[in-house]
């Protein structure tokens, strides 16, 4: 058993070798004749100190117990004298290796000795990368009594060669890579795309700054810039910049070497057909707006004036495929705008208004704006704390829009009879309107994605879909007003829908804000 009771025995380099060797080899050594035997023992006892004094070397028992364990192999571990002696070898191997411990040792019992690669963990949990030898040491009848395990850090070896292979990885990238040391901006790589750029060599690279390829760089700036990276709040930073009017994505990450040092890699991605794809998705936004928006919304007013009757009266079959063509005339524009919007957002065109202003103002105009829908659902909307008191920055129109997509989604998803109750409240340094319907609630499995595109709830809308933009679109409302917006759902009970806008210090002025 391997165990407490295990002392370690200090061995000569002879005595290490001869457990390596066998008792067979040890009595061929002594066996030699005098004068040439003498000097093969010199020369082996002289091949034994140096591998003792250049390698990782510890003896086992027959039950895997470490009884012995060189200088070498301490330092390297970490581990101390007392740590290690009487404990199975297996303390070096981390918990995935252990399949290859269990290899090794089927192999000794075998008699058969194992060499490869393989790691060792240290006593801090790192790892170092090693060559390793393991010896069987057999008695008389062929069983293990013990086995050398003799290792080789080839730990800056590996590290090396990863580092070859990376770099050959990254030649090979269309994009441009960069490494410089984040305390002197100095680089110390650059792969083969941002060599081209520069008109550098690798020759040339040993002693260049960031500074040198851009001389008009704002060298404080830029530290400014890297300084959330290097503490640790961020693990990536990005930003955009123009290179001879060519527009690049640029990202930057820290990378720490084993040796302590920290390095800054700056990845640049040519973002010239990404521009000229939006400038296309905008020229056909405009295209839409004006080819396809335009004329809907004027026959849906044309359609909505022959429904009252405007050109006379008309048979109620008329009546009724007209009311179908007008309802879907307004879905097909409502589509179409939030396309739009949604467009309109993501690419910064979209202008916000921020104003000062009481949050009662635009839910009395969203309550009286969607009366009609309510009332084709036979719904009530309930208005409770509503305080004029509540003061917020908003654009008026946007939050309007944000009100009017909860309204109706409360109104489609509330029985026949049923109300909604919209109230106000201050929560946590934000005021929030709450927007709450006694429907059958969003599923459990459809809650994680509801502010995602194209994302519909199912159930019981009573014939009216939406595009599935809605909710998105009013996230995105809300977080260029530095709110927020969110919703608590039960099943069979309903849905309450909640935005949030920062309360106001009494000292704040008013600001107009231009996404983008």
């Amino acid at each position: 058993m391997c165990g407490a009771h295990l002392v370690e025995v200090h061995l000569t380099p002879l005595a290490t070798l001869s457990i390596a060797l066998g008792s067979v080899g040890l009595f061929l050594i002594l066996k030699m004749d005098h004068g040439r035997g003498r000097n093969s023992l010199k020369n082996l006892m002289g091949e034994a100190e140096a591998l003792n004094n250049h390698s990782m070397i510890s003896l086992s028992n027959a039950e895997a117990g470490i009884f012995h364990a060189n200088e070498n192999l301490l330092k390297a571990t970490g581990y101390s004298r007392e740590e290690t002696i009487g404990r199975p070898s297996s303390m070096f191997y981390f918990d995935e290796d252990h399949a290859l411990f269990d290899e090794i040792r089927a192999g000794l019992d075998a008699g058969r000795p194992w060499s490869g690669e393989m790691r060792l963990r240290c006593k801090n949990g790192e790892a170092i990368s090693t060559l390793a030898t393991i010896i069987p040491h057999l008695d008389r009848k062929g069983a293990l009594v013990g086995a050398i395990s003799i290792r080789t850090d080839i730990t800056a070896t590996r590290a090396a060669s990863e580092q070859k292979e990376l770099f050959t990885l990254l030649n090979g990238l269309q994009d441009e890579v960069y490494m410089a040391d984040a305390r002197t901006l100095a680089y110390t790589y650059m792969n083969r795309a941002a060599l081209k750029r520069t008109g550098w060599n690798e020759a040339e690279l040993h002693g260049k700054h960031l500074w040198d390829e851009d001389p008009e760089m704002d060298v404080e700036a830029f530290r400014a810039q890297m300084a959330p990276l290097l503490s640790g709040e961020v693990e990536q930073i990005g930003s955009r910049r123009r290179v001879n009017d060519t527009p690049y994505d640029v990202r930057m990450n820290l990378i720490r070497g084993a040796d302590g040092s920290r390095r800054i890699v700056i990845v640049m991605r040519d973002n010239s057909e990404q521009e000229r794809n939006e400038r296309a998705k905008s020229e056909l936004l405009s295209t839409i707006s004006h080819e396809l928006r335009t004329p809907m919304t004027s026959i849906k007013g044309a359609m909505g004036l022959l429904l009252s009757n405007a050109a006379g009266d008309m048979s109620d079959k008329a009546r009724s495929m007209l009311s179908i063509a007008h309802r879907n005339a307004d879905r097909l524009v409502n589509i179409v705008n939030d396309i739009l919007d949604v467009e309109k957002i993501a690419a910064g065109q979209m202008e916000f208004n921020l104003k000062r202003a009481p949050l009662v103002n635009v839910l009395d105009e969203a309550i009286v704006a969607n009366e009609p829908f309510a009332s084709r659902f036979d719904v009530c909307v309930e208005k409770k704390n509503f305080d004029p008191e509540f003061v917020a920055e908003y654009d008026f129109e946007r939050t309007l829009q944000v009100m009017t997509n909860l309204l109706s989604n409360a109104a489609k998803f509330s029985p026949p009879g049923g109300r909604i109750v919209i109230s106000m409240e201050q929560v946590d340094g934000f005021t929030r309107i709450n927007v709450r319907d006694f429907g059958k609630g969003i599923p459990a499995d459809v809650q994680p994605r509801i502010f995602q595109r194209f994302v519909q709830a199912p159930g019981q809308t009573r014939g009216v879909n939406g595009t599935g933009l809605g909710l998105y679109i009013c996230q995105l409302i809300m977080k260029q007003q530095n709110g927020d917006i969110g919703f608590d759902s039960t099943e069979g009970e309903g849905t309450v829908f909640h935005v949030d806008f920062p309360m106001l210090a009494a000292d704040r002025k008013p600001l107009s804000l231009v996404t983008g």
